[in-house]
């Protein structure tokens, strides 16, 4: 076996000249904040390499790039042991803090959701590094952010077995990661379809090195008529709607699909608000706990589903619209980062994420082969995880308004917990 290496990809970065540093607010634009198509031309000709914008958004940490007096941190580009000399981009921060002998140092391993990368997590670094002697692997997935972006395989979505291969190609970048890293015990924290892989990784090779699964946000819980899964085991109380295994529930109880794509056109607030399930009342969702299935997908626009079942990523389109596609973006994501109270840190979020989005397109062609239309799985977790954990515990954390339906991750923590006996999961 080849010796795999590991390097430094950037040690001590400094904030390049196209950094997004304006004292201003945002322009409003038809009663919306929004860039000018003036500054949204400069911003899409910039050639400022995407690791520049990352360095922007990670420098704003009291410890990056310069270490403070508990913390470190560095960006990694970790060699993988495979024949197309692929690496996955990770940031590194070690709390210098010693522990009590009987304390053991946590690893954290950082998985991030679709489309976006290791960057979006730059909040929560600060305070997950002040916890004595921890140890933060922030990771980039295969094909996303500042790893390696291969050319993602043509893979079928007709088949178990079709599946499993597209989400094998994060799963097994991801082993292959954890050997270079050599790392041996670790918490393996994934949001959204970073949730999903996570799992994915756990019940492929989490036995021996998987801690704890904690899943924020997960995608891909509930069941629906397009699970390609036909050992499906629903509540013996289930009651009349036909899925495609011919299981039978009760629509009244159900609650439709996530309707993701919402996420880019509304902001955060409206669209949650609408959609979410409230965790302030019991009596909010429709979904039976005890099934955790969804009663239909929601339907997309025609062009949109037929460009699903053709494998078009979302990006093309943003990639295609040129100048303009930076003021796009910024109708979204100055929404998303509204709460940002610094307006340079705000355009730091807007640019990182444009330039993330449009970067070589690669991983991002798995939604569609991992997911159905409207972001339902093909091979739904609630019928795999259960009773095949290993005795791994599981964290399942939803926020109090959230995208993913919280009474299928409550149906899932119920059946985990019945099959292994004890309450091996949390909600």
């Amino acid at each position: 076996m080849s010796s795999v290496s590991v390097k430094n990809s950037i040690d001590n970065p400094a904030m390049g000249d196209e950094s997004s540093v304006r004292s201003a607010s945002p322009k409003l634009i038809n009663g919306h904040p929004e860039l000018s198509f003036k500054e949204s031309f400069r911003e899409w000709w910039g050639s400022k390499p995407l690791d520049k914008y990352e360095t922007d958004v990670l420098s704003i940490l009291p410890f990056y790039p310069e270490a403070d007096s508990s913390r470190k941190a560095k960006t990694l580009n970790v060699e993988l042991n495979d024949k197309d000399n692929n690496y996955i981009h990770e940031f590194y921060i070690e709390n210098k803090n010693k522990l009590d002998s009987e304390t053991p140092i946590k690893e954290l391993v950082i998985i991030h959701g679709y489309g976006a990368s290791l960057g979006f997590f730059y909040k929560n670094f600060d305070s997950l590094s002040k916890i004595n002697g921890i140890k933060i692997h922030a990771i980039d997935l295969l094909g996303f952010g500042l790893s390696s972006r291969p050319n993602f395989p043509k893979n079928d979505c007709k088949t178990i077995e079709d599946v499993c291969k597209s989400e094998d190609f994060f799963v097994d970048s991801l082993e292959q990661w954890r050997k270079a890293r050599n790392l041996d015990k670790f918490v393996l924290i994934g949001h959204s379809l970073g949730g999903y892989l996570s799992s994915c990784y756990t019940l492929k090779y989490g036995k021996d090195h998987v801690e704890k699964l904690v899943l924020i946000s997960p995608v891909g819980v509930e069941r629906s008529e397009y699970s390609l899964l036909e050992d499906q085991t629903l509540a013996e109380t289930s009651k009349p709607m036909t899925t495609n295994s011919n299981k039978k529930i009760d629509d009244q109880q159900l609650e439709p699909g996530p309707e993701v794509a919402n996420e880019y056109y509304e902001s955060q607030s409206e669209a949650i608000g609408r959609h979410s399930i409230s965790s302030d009342s019991d009596n909010s969702s429709i979904v039976d706990e005890r099934a955790g299935q969804s009663s239909r997908a929601p339907r997309l626009r025609g062009f949109l589903m037929k460009a699903w079942e053709h494998h078009v990523s979302p990006f093309t389109f943003l990639r295609l619209l040129g100048p303009a596609g930076p003021q796009l973006i910024s109708r979204w994501s100055f929404r998303r980062f509204g709460t940002l109270s610094d307006y340079d840190e705000l355009l730091r979020m807007h640019i990182y994420s444009y330039k993330t989005f449009t970067a070589k397109g690669s991983g991002e062609y798995a939604l569609t082969r991992i997911l159905a239309p409207g972001a339902l799985a093909r091979l739904p977790l609630i019928d795999r995880l259960p009773g095949k954990l290993h005795g791994i515990p599981t964290l399942w954390l939803y926020g109090e308004n959230d995208w993913m339906s919280k009474s299928s991750g409550k149906a899932i923590v119920n059946e985990i917990n019945k099959k292994e006996g004890k309450k091996l999961a949390k909600f």
